[in-house]
């Protein structure tokens, strides 16, 4: 992930040049979230690492025909993975869920604590003066974030999405998520979809190789814009 890091204490480095009085609160949260983003991003680095060193083809044949444990693992070779894939996503969406709050720290439009800071259209739209508001709204309505987001609430208040191993590839059981999308009006409306039988690597790695660079994309654009 070099290739598209990003030193999120930036964010705090430039705010500490524009300091106020009224900016001394928020500060420290800023820094908080900031080194919070971080740790999520290696989150993300450290379980994608693991998920790719346990589903190779002949892990996957070994797990569906003999149900082994590994050298030094104490659980199946199908715990390792499944709690991998789990521990990735639920990372990601942490990551990307943490950025609106963030945001409101680094250029406030509302209150700290109110409970509309999130990828809401309502709260999104007070930044529609700013030179990087096209690329937040995209973000917002980026697909596989969507994805994301509907596999991290079905298995926090539903039930764990099952994975089939296919012998050389995994395949996740569908799940619903919700697809926004944008009305003249400014208004959103929200699309039930379904994620059909997703080959697991094929979208954690976009997720991996896509997403979180399209992430540090947008951060690098919020940067930019106070920069000038």
């Amino acid at each position: 992930m070099e290739k598209f890091s990003l030193n999120v204490g930036q964010f705090v480095e430039l705010k500490k040049q524009r300091l106020t009085s009224a900016d001394n609160a928020s500060l420290e949260q800023l820094e908080i979230t900031s080194q919070s983003i971080n740790r999520w991003v290696q989150y993300c680095q450290y379980h994608y690492f693991m998920l790719k060193e346990s589903t190779s083809v002949d892990d996957l044949q070994d797990d569906k025909f003999l149900q082994i444990r590994r050298k030094g693992e104490n659980v199946q070779l199908r715990f390792v993975y499944e709690a991998n894939i789990a521990a990735f996503l639920n990372s990601i969406h942490a990551l990307l869920d943490s950025f609106p709050y963030l945001l409101n720290l680094f250029i406030p439009v509302m209150k700290h604590d109110s409970k509309s800071i999130k990828w809401n259209i309502n709260y999104l739209i007070k930044y529609k003066g700013y030179e990087f508001y096209d690329e937040l709204i995209a973000f917002m309505l980026d697909e596989n974030f969507n994805k994301v987001k509907g596999y991290v609430n079905t298995i926090k208040h539903k039930h764990l999405v099952r994975v089939e191993n296919c012998e050389k590839h995994l395949e996740f059981e569908s799940f619903n998520y919700s697809q926004p999308s944008i009305l003249q009006d400014n208004t959103i409306k929200y699309d039930p979809k379904v994620a059909e039988r997703d080959d697991v690597m094929v979208f954690l790695k976009d997720c991996h190789n896509e997403l979180i660079p399209n992430f540090f994309d947008l951060c690098k654009s919020v940067l930019a814009a106070e920069l000038k």
